[in-house]
């Protein structure tokens, strides 16, 4: 896999946009019916609720990070989950890590591999610091859509980016560590709260810079092994609703209370449009070690 850094130019907004003029996929952000349940808590997730999460391991089968399919070819995750020398493979379609194959009903949740061939960060990545803690991973072959594997909405036009800002309950995904200590089985939701970012200095030492947002709701919060995992909210959209990212789960503090910072994404169109229209066969930039 291909560790490729980019250079974020300031005006990549040229019509036409992909997809359509606000989303990078036309067709994101959609929840088949009937088990589309939203929940609180650190509560289970329903089937098909969030159809875009990835699962991400390694070559021995270890959990990595979470992430979020953006594309039929790309998957959004953070820069911190990325290592050198590393094979990543993307899990799609899950949704209970130890179970196989489940029905309910007539419907039966499938899931499907694709092992990631490229993987890009911005070169002004602070791995420290995790400024611009965000990455996009390319799938070897494209993801075919179904019910329980659609894309997540990336709002690519930034005239939303002061709606976005003003939505103050987020809802964060995630496989990661419970109240018994342990990554979670089953995938999980959260609606989380915005926070003023003294309230993520104050409890977890962050000063946060203008990319980065602070969110959490005191002992209720998202935790290690969420990182990379997405942090959304409904926007209505032509008479319907969508799910946009609005957040990439970057850091948090001792037991993860109180706060967590994560990465905005629309302060980084620019690079998500960069790597979408970087040619999947073109390795004329540098790789980074």
């Amino acid at each position: 896999m291909e560790y490729l850094a980019f250079a974020i130019v300031a005006m990549l907004f040229v019509l036409p946009l992909p997809g359509s003029s606000q989303f990078l996929e036309p067709n994101c952000g959609i929840r088949s019916k009937p088990n589309a349940v939203r929940v609180i808590n650190g509560k289970l997730a329903k089937y098909n609720s969030s159809p875009w999460m990835v699962f991400l391991k390694s070559t021995d089968d270890i959990f990595v990070c979470g992430g979020t399919l953006i594309t039929n070819r790309l998957v959004l995750t953070a820069a911190h989950c990325l290592q050198p020398n590393q094979t990543l493979y993307a899990r799609l379609g899950e949704y209970q890590r130890s179970q196989k194959r489940k029905c309910v009903g007539s419907y039966c949740h499938v899931r499907v591999h694709h092992t990631v061939s490229q993987a890009f960060k911005p070169p002004l990545f602070h791995s420290k610091m995790f400024w611009n803690d965000i990455a996009i991973l390319r799938l070897e072959k494209p993801v075919i859509y179904r019910d329980n594997i659609r894309p997540i909405c990336i709002l690519v036009n930034p005239a939303w980016k002061k709606y976005i800002d003003s939505i103050q309950i987020l809802t964060g995904t995630g496989w990661g560590i419970t109240e018994d200590g342990q990554d979670s089985d089953v995938l999980r939701t959260l609606d989380i709260r915005r926070q003023p970012a003294r309230v993520c200095r104050q409890y977890i030492g962050a000063n946060i810079v203008r990319n980065q947002f602070c969110a959490g709701n005191g002992n209720s919060n998202m935790c290690n092994g969420d990182s990379g995992g997405p942090l959304g909210a409904l926007v209505p959209y032509n008479n319907t609703m969508r799910y946009v990212q609005v957040g990439i789960a970057s850091f948090t503090g001792p037991n993860c209370k109180y706060a967590s910072v994560y990465t905005d994404v629309m302060s980084h169109i620019g690079f998500i449009l960069k790597v979408w229209r970087y040619p999947a066969n073109d390795t004329s930039v540098s790789v980074e070690h």
